[in-house]
């Protein structure tokens, strides 16, 4: 295979290192997740090694409740894994929508998961950043776990499995081992498992904080508490998976294995062997799921093309199918992007037009007058204002963004709606996307950081750029 036997149709998700997106084989008609990651950047941060453990890795897994590759390709630039489509998106949007799980649908879940963490480890292999995100729903709504750029594989030297220095996972899911020796374990697996149960039973995570650094002080000292009306036999399995000491977790050897966990009165009446054919039990499906289309998102293909021209350079779309000059398909995405939201409040949008006239400047001033953020503006007109995460070393923040004439950038606490800074503006300003959510704004002397969690990254650049 190669990317001329795909039709790419939206964009599912994104990280640092890597771009997702749905693909159909033109051949079969079959939909694909297409994961593409950059070599050059992968070389570059020294994670090629890492890249090719998670393909070595979901080769392996011969199970239902793993996502599946289905083919591998590269060209010069980019590698490409073409995985299964699990349409329904993650367990954590159906978390949040619900506000908590009902039990029925945590305990199957639960139990799925269950079955998964012992095929894998059956496998000596480590997940090591096990969550909710990473917890994919099929067509039929079962689990598909998936990246496994984390992943432990047992070392051809090193048979026992005993420990593993990196330090990797999500703040709020990282085992005590890792904080405390910085090694993980097998076990560590079952901590992350006791986390997701709490949060599917209570729409939070055991362990929460404004800062990592609470969050880890509440790991290590075990601070947490379940509410008082969640159900005794889960309070009672999720007080056995998160012991601090990994031999003293329900499931792991010593204590009986993966037989002792599935006794577990909370999974009373499961079917362990048919569990996979089972129907799952009804929950309230989110309004959007992963990789479903947002209001103002209907340039996805466009925004591929201007942040890394993926579809352009690799993939078939949809217009290629109906006119095969690269050109006409570039200029007809283009002019859906000269159309642009025009209301600063339209975060998913590019901002307030530069080119008002004076009674429309007027008219937008009086009716920012009753914006919250208008007290912010002294008197000026707020172009493009919106929440973003601002990372400074360790530091995450999250901060409401206003980009005002004048111009100015800055930037206030949500909660305290106090300003916390301002972006110097000056001819050496630059802005760089990263990613579809990161964005970086250069100055003189210092570079922000910034997240979209929304996935406009390229729209603040271009309305700054404008400006």
């Amino acid at each position: 295979k190669c990317p001329d036997d795909f039709m790419v149709s939206k964009l599912l998700g994104e990280d640092e290192d890597s771009t997702v997106v749905l693909a159909q084989d033109i051949s079969t008609g079959k939909q694909y997740a297409i994961k593409i990651l950059d070599q050059e950047k992968l070389a570059h941060e020294d994670k090629l090694s890492q890249v090719q453990k998670e393909q070595h890795v979901i080769s392996r897994l011969k199970h239902p409740f793993f996502v599946k590759l289905h083919y591998t390709f590269e060209d010069e630039k980019r590698l490409y894994f073409v995985l299964s489509y699990a349409k329904n998106g993650e367990l954590l949007s159906y978390i949040e929508a619900n506000t908590s799980l009902p039990l029925e649908c945590a305990r199957f879940y639960a139990a799925e998961l269950v079955l998964a963490l012992e095929y894998l480890h059956r496998l000596r292999i480590i997940h090591r950043d096990l969550k909710p995100e990473n917890i994919l729903l099929t067509d039929d709504m079962h689990i598909q776990i998936t990246d496994f750029g984390t992943a432990k594989l047992p070392n051809d030297h090193r048979s026992d499995l005993k420990r593993t220095t990196s330090f990797v996972g999500t703040a709020e899911y990282v085992p005590p081992e890792l904080l405390t020796t910085k090694r993980s374990c097998i076990s560590s697996d079952l901590w992350a498992l006791g986390c997701i149960i709490y949060q599917m039973l209570s729409g939070k995570t055991p362990f929460h904080d404004d800062s990592e650094y609470y969050v880890f002080q509440k790991i290590v000292s075990r601070d947490f508490r379940c509410p008082v009306n969640m159900d005794t036999d889960a309070q009672d399995l999720i007080g056995k998976l998160l012991v601090v000491d990994p031999d003293g977790r329900l499931g792991s050897a010593g204590l009986g294995g993966f037989d002792k966990l599935k006794s577990h009165p909370f999974f009373r009446g499961i079917n362990w062997q048919g569990l996979h054919l089972e129907t799952p039990p009804m929950m309230g499906r989110p309004s959007s799921v992963l990789g479903r289309s947002r209001p103002g998102s209907e340039n996805s293909i466009s925004d591929i093309l201007t942040i890394c021209l993926l579809v352009s350079q690799t993939f078939k779309t949809a217009e290629d199918r109906l006119s095969p000059s690269k050109g006409g398909t570039m200029r007809r995405i283009s002019q859906g992007m000269d159309k642009p939201m025009r209301d600063p409040d339209d975060v998913e949008g590019y901002g307030l037009s530069l080119n008002l006239s004076e009674e429309e400047k007027q008219r937008r001033l009086t009716k920012q007058a009753d914006s919250q953020w208008n007290k912010f503006a002294n008197g000026r007109l707020i172009l493009k204002h919106g929440e973003l995460d601002k990372k400074r070393g360790l530091s995450l923040k999250v901060r409401h963004f206003l980009l005002i004439e004048g111009p100015r950038i800055v930037y206030a606490d949500p909660s305290s709606m106090e300003i916390k800074g301002e972006i110097p503006w000056s001819k050496e300003l630059v802005t760089e996307v990263k990613t579809f959510k990161v964005f970086l704004i250069h100055v003189p002397g210092r570079t922000y950081h910034l997240t979209d969690k929304r996935g406009n990254a390229i729209k603040w650049c271009r309305k700054i750029e404008e400006v």
